[in-house]
C-alpha cells in the first residue's frame, strides 16, 4: 500500500477506533487489561496495564521496543527525553517509517514526510503511553481487544502471529491465572497477621495510612497556569485541569503543555440547566478535538446534574474539599490549615483549588504538607475517578 493509501487507512481507523472503541463502565479497580505481543503474553502489573483517556486506548512504549516477543520484531524506539530534559521526544521507527511524538506540545508526525496525524502521547506512571491503534496502523501491525472472563486482552501482532485470540486465551489460561493471583496480591497485600510479642502501645502518629489524593484546579482563564504547572512538576506530582470551553478556546498552549506532561483535562460547565450544562460540556469537547485531537468524559458540574451526567456516561468530580487561598493567608498557614480540616481522614480524598496567582503562589507549600501527612497524590485518570 502506498504512502497517501496507508494515510487515509490511519485516519478512517482512528475515526472508526472513536466510535468502536469505549471504556468499559467498571472502574480500574475492577477492570484488568493484559497484553500480548502476537503469542506471548507480557507480564501484568498496574504500573505498566493500558489505559484510557479521551475515549482512546493506549500503551506504554515499551511494548513497541526493539525485542524479540515469540520470534519477531517491533520498532524501535528512541526516547530522548531519557539523555537529555530540554527535549520531550519519543520516536518510533523501522527502516521505512519515523513516527516522532512530542509529548511537550501534544503533538505527532511522521519524520520522513513531515505528516502531521492527530494523535498525541500522554504521561502515566512516569513513562509515556502512545494510542495503540494509530501506532498500529502507522507501521502495519495487527490490534485486537477482546473480552474474556478474567478482564480483556489487548493484543499486537504481525504476520507471525499462529493462534487466535479465542485460543490464545484458552492456552495461557494458566498463565492468565497466576498473572492475575500475583496482580492482585501486590495491590491488596495479605495482612500481617504475626502475634505481637510485646503488649501493644500508644499508636505512633507518624505512622499515619497513606490517603490517595487527587488534585483538581478550576480554570476559567490561564492565569497563574505557567506558575502551578511549574510547581506541580518540581513536586513529582500530575492533577486534573478543568477548563470552560472558552478558557480551552483561549489557552491552547497551556492546554497541550498540560496533557504533553501527563496531566489530565476535564470540562468545566456551570449551566443553569442540564441541557445548559450538555451543550457547554459538547461545546468543551468540540475545543479539545481541535486543539489536541482528544475527548474527555471527566466533567465539573453542578451538584443537581451530576447523578444524571453520569447515567449518560461522564464522569463527574465529586469533591472532598474545596480550596481558594485569599491574597493576604500565607503558603505554609493555609497549608498547615488544610491539612487541619483535613485530620482522620482515611478515605480517598479529591481536592479542587481555584485556579490563579494566590493559587500558585500557596500550591508548593501545600503539596509539601501533603506529602508530610501521608496524603499521596495519585495521577487522575477517568478510570480512576
Amino acid at each position: 500500500m502506498d504512502l497517501k493509501k496507508r494515510m487515509i487507512s490511519l485516519l478512517l481507523s482512528l475515526v472508526l477506533c472513536g466510535a468502536v472503541f469505549v471504556p468499559p463502565a467498571s472502574s480500574a479497580s475492577s477492570t484488568v487489561y493484559f497484553t500480548s505481543i502476537n503469542d506471548n503474553l507480557r507480564p501484568l502489573t498496574a504500573d505498566t496495564m493500558p489505559t484510557w483517556s479521551g475515549g482512546v486506548l493506549y500503551v506504554p512504549y515499551t511494548v513497541f521496543l526493539a525485542q524479540y516477543n515469540g520470534g519477531f520484531k517491533l520498532v524501535d524506539v528512541d526516547y530522548s527525553y531519557i539523555h537529555t530534559s530540554t527535549t520531550h521526544k519519543l520516536t518510533l521507527y523501522t527502516l521505512q517509517q519515523m513516527l516522532t511524538f512530542d509529548l511537550k506540545n501534544g503533538t505527532c508526525r511522521e519524520e520522513i514526510s513531515g505528516e502531521s496525524y492527530p494523535a498525541q502521547a500522554i504521561m502515566r506512571n512516569g513513562i509515556p503511553y502512545l494510542p495503540v491503534v494509530m501506532v498500529c496502523n502507522f507501521f502495519g501491525l495487527d490490534f485486537s481487544y477482546t473480552a474474556f472472563s478474567q478482564g480483556y486482552l489487548v493484543r499486537i501482532n504481525n504476520d507471525s502471529v499462529v493462534l487466535s485470540d479465542a485460543k490464545l486465551i484458552d492456552a495461557a489460561s494458566n498463565l492468565i491465572n497466576r498473572y492475575l493471583r500475583e496482580y492482585n496480591q501486590s495491590i491488596n497485600p495479605a495482612p500481617d497477621t504475626t502475634t505481637p510479642t510485646s503488649p501493644p502501645t500508644e499508636p505512633d502518629e507518624s505512622n499515619t495510612t497513606n490517603v490517595s489524593t487527587y488534585l483538581a484546579f478550576l480554570c476559567k482563564d490561564g492565569h497563574g497556569l505557567d506558575q502551578i504547572l511549574s510547581a506541580l512538576d518540581s513536586a513529582g506530582n500530575q492533577a486534573l485541569f478543568f477548563f470552560t470551553p472558552e478558557a480551552l478556546e483561549q489557552e491552547d498552549d497551556l492546554v497541550r503543555r498540560i496533557l504533553g506532561t501527563g496531566h489530565s483535562v476535564g470540562i468545566l460547565a456551570d449551566g443553569g440547566t442540564l441541557d445548559q450544562t450538555r451543550a457547554l460540556l459538547e461545546e468543551g469537547n468540540r475545543a479539545l478535538e481541535h486543539l489536541a485531537y482528544t475527548r474527555t468524559t471527566v466533567a465539573y458540574v453542578p451538584d443537581g446534574q451530576r447523578e444524571l451526567l453520569e447515567l449518560e456516561g461522564w464522569v463527574c468530580w465529586d469533591q472532598t474539599m474545596a480550596l481558594s487561598p485569599s491574597g493576604t493567608v500565607g503558603p505554609n498557614t493555609f497549608a498547615v490549615n488544610t491539612l487541619n480540616r483535613l485530620e482522620g481522614r482515611t478515605r480517598t480524598t479529591y481536592l479542587t483549588l481555584e485556579g490563579g496567582e494566590n493559587t500558585a503562589r500557596i500550591l508548593s507549600a501545600l503539596l509539601r504538607q501533603l506529602r508530610y501527612e501521608h496524603f499521596v497524590v495519585y495521577t487522575p485518570m477517568e478510570t480512576r475517578l
